[in-house]
């Protein structure tokens, strides 16, 4: 079972999931459209870059390639979605959005 934190949404499940099955690192228009295309979900290239900010902050994402933002799952983020990791444990800034 998985410890979602106050600060998460639906859309960061999504994107996590999204993350651990490509295994790839990918910039947030490469994931919308392949939210789009795959899983019939609709979500904003502007939303899902705000999240990435958060899911970033919070140590669940790790920004790669930082000129063109690329992310990819963390250690963190593969730990929560095995259930291993409470994410309200992590360390997160509300206000620093």
């Amino acid at each position: 079972m998985r410890l979602q934190a106050d600060w998460m949404v639906n859309t960061d499940e999504l994107l996590l999931e999204f993350l651990e099955e490509t295994g790839l690192a990918l910039p947030p228009r490469v994931m919308a459209y392949n939210i789009k295309t795959r899983y019939n979900r609709q979500i904003s290239y502007s939303t899902i870059n705000r999240r990435l900010k958060h899911l970033k902050e919070s140590g669940l994402v790790e920004k790669e390639y930082e000129s063109g933002g690329f992310y990819s799952l963390s250690d963190d983020g593969r730990s929560y979605l095995d259930g291993d990791l409470d994410a309200s444990e992590l360390e997160y800034d509300v206000d620093g959005d």
